[in-house]
């Protein structure tokens, strides 16, 4: 560390060295790729780049300011995970230097960027770069580690616990560090978490047009089980009529795979990352998509063979005491067995920040999908048609009326189609359609 006194000019900049006229907001980004660095690095203050001389000395009250500024940068959210205690700050007759020391649970992120040294210079790190960063990373640093935040509550994995006469014992679970403090394992399954899940409902193949979304919070549970029941009110039960006196009945997705995938995406992510889990529903599939490349730099070739290395084991012995996981590895072969009769296959995609699965619907129809006239339908198609009407008609049997959007989650078919077999049951003096517009409703035909 230099010193006031020192000679100057100082020694040029280099990877743990970086000088600062004054203290601004681009002292942030030089934090951050410091934070990201393999040893501890010096930003002078007061000191000019190009001259690399002395150009300013600070008073004590000019200290204790910049001392506040800085404490509400490292303890915002800006910077993520939380660097508290890695940046010191020290005053040396009017001289003043940030001290800082790579971070143990890399990468660091500022407003969702990582940044790194490059000689003199911070620059953004390449999602190569960060990549390698996760993958260096022991696992299950992040849920022992100190969490950000410690004003949390956990009434919503108490009262499963209780549902299950089980004793809620925080300190077994990884909920405490050896300094008595919450650890990331703590906040991850409290009311306060504040990692998301998302869920869109789309109509048609592309994203071009909602149906339903919602946005999940609080405890890994509460996510758990509310992404669970959001997709089954979307995977609606579909009946096929075939050569056998019985009609078949199955569900868009099997439960089973859709358990295994939603679990697996909250429990087994990247907690580096801030991004959302987010799960998206087509008229032909589900896909989840979970941050965080594959754990300890796994292949999928060998995750699909049933090998498993939990990214977050304290997360999963929790899971394992709630029977929301067996932590035996096999999750995906679940989901490839569920689909082992169905002739469609489920797809896998393992990238550099997201592991994506991606769910084929079942009872998805290619030849309904298209511009075509209902009435102009082949058998197979007549006999599915027929088999809608009939739900419909049951539906309409307990309720007062029906609308296009209850018709499409019903029948797990687009906008276009519900119109379509809509307008034909008017038609045929089945349905009596009230109203117009956005307030368009049916009934039963007298």
């Amino acid at each position: 560390m230099l010193h006031s006194e020192d000679s100057q000019p100082f020694p040029v900049e280099d990877e743990v060295t970086e000088y600062k006229e004054s203290f601004n907001e681009k002292c942030k980004k030089e934090i951050a790729a410091f934070l990201n660095g393999n040893n501890t690095a010096y930003i002078y203050l007061g000191v000019a780049d190009k001259s690399r001389r002395v150009t300013h000395t600070y008073t004590e009250m000019e200290l204790h300011n910049i001392e506040e500024q800085l404490g509400r940068w490292l303890s915002s959210s800006i910077y993520y995970p939380s660097p508290v205690g890695l940046v010191q700050i020290y005053y040396n007759h009017g001289l003043l230097c940030l001290e800082i020391r790579p971070g143990k649970f890399k990468p660091y992120f500022l407003d969702d960027k990582a940044y790194v040294r490059n000689g003199s210079e911070s620059i953004k790190a390449s999602p190569e770069r960060v990549t390698k960063m996760i993958a260096s990373q022991s696992l299950g640093t992040f849920d022992v580690s100190e969490s950000p935040i410690q004003n949390v509550s956990f009434d919503s994995v108490r009262l499963r616990f209780k549902k299950q006469n089980l004793l809620f014992k925080p300190k077994s679970l990884g909920f405490y560090d050896s300094r008595a403090k919450f650890t990331n394992a703590a906040l991850l399954m409290s009311d306060q978490n504040p990692f998301l899940v998302k869920i869109a409902v789309f109509d048609g193949l592309t994203v071009e047009q909602f149906k339903n979304r919602r946005q999940l919070s609080g405890s890994l549970l509460s996510q758990i089980d509310d992404a669970l029941t959001f997709i089954d009110l979307n995977n609606p039960l579909a009946a096929q009529i075939t050569g056998s006196p019985q009609r078949t009945e199955q569900r868009s997705y099997p439960n089973v795979a859709v358990r295994e995938a939603v679990v697996n995406a909250i429990v087994h992510r990247s907690y580096f990352s801030q991004s959302p889990v987010q799960i998206e529903v087509f008229d032909d599939r589900l896909t989840i998509l979970s941050p965080g490349p594959l754990p300890g730099g796994m292949q999928l070739e060998a995750v699909l063979d049933g090998q498993t290395l939990p990214r977050n084991p304290q997360i999963v012995k929790t899971l394992n005491k709630l029977k929301y996981v067996e932590d035996y590895g096999t999750g995906i072969r679940r989901i490839l067995s569920s689909y082992a009769s169905t002739g469609r296959k489920p797809i896998f995609v393992a990238k550099e920040d997201y592991v994506k699965v991606t769910l084929p619907n079942l009872n998805y129809q290619e030849s309904l999908s298209g511009p075509e006239d209902i009435n102009g339908l082949e058998t197979a198609g007549v006999a599915i048609f027929f088999e809608s009407r009939e739900k419909i008609v049951a539906y309409l049997k307990s309720h007062v009326s029906i609308t296009r959007s209850t018709t499409e989650v019903l029948l797990n078919i687009s906008g276009t189609q519900a119109n379509r077999y809509l307008k034909r049951l008017v038609a045929e003096n089945v349905l009596e359609k009230i109203g117009a517009g956005p307030a368009t409703k049916y009934v039963l035909g007298s």
